[in-house]
């Protein structure tokens, strides 16, 4: 279960990607969430609840993408030092589990640091909003390092793996030219 540098950049930023795009998601459900909870009592609210749940989001996202970045940064090497760890281990399912125990822990770093130095009460929105950015962040590590895995298997294997989203056709003749 080797693998190149390139497959190791590339699952970084495949995590990266997957964990904003699942950020972003658990930030507008998160506020809007929190939001219709807080004007319950009002007609419009859960218009009102999605307008402030977006608003939030796209508040929150100035900080994430920045954090998210650094975070790569810093969690490059101790990721290194996984993949080395257990390069010699072939079962895949022990990687699998091995990154997602990185995940759980990284992310969890990140977001201690994060509610500590924003100082973030226990009780708010933003607290779950950042308990949200870990779920996001030990979810995508898996995932991404699990796909990464795959292609990288299936590459040594010598199969070309196939795009997502490509077009099938049931018959040869039946493609477009």
């Amino acid at each position: 279960m080797a693998f190149t540098p390139e497959e190791f950049i590339a699952g970084a930023f495949r995590a990266l990607g997957l964990h904003l795009v699942l950020f972003l998601i658990a930030c507008v459900l998160a506020g809007t969430v929190a939001a219709f909870v807080d004007r319950l009592d009002q007609a419009d609210s859960l218009f009102s609840a999605l307008g402030r749940g977006v608003g939030l989001t796209i508040l929150v996202q100035f900080y994430a993408v920045p954090i998210s970045l650094l975070a790569l940064l810093i969690g490059v090497m101790p990721a290194l030092l996984l993949g080395r760890a257990i390069v010699r281990v072939a079962d895949f399912r022990t990687h699998v589990i091995a990154w997602a125990g990185f995940g759980i822990v990284f992310s969890g770093a990140v977001t201690a640091a994060v509610i500590t130095t924003l100082h973030l009460s226990f009780a708010g929105v933003l607290t779950v909003i950042a308990v949200a950015g870990w779920a996001s962040g030990s979810v995508a590590i898996t995932l991404a390092w699990a796909r990464t895995a795959s292609l990288a298997l299936r590459k040594d294997r010598g199969l070309t793996p196939q795009p997502w989203f490509r077009r099938r056709h049931p018959h040869p003749q039946a493609a477009p030219r």
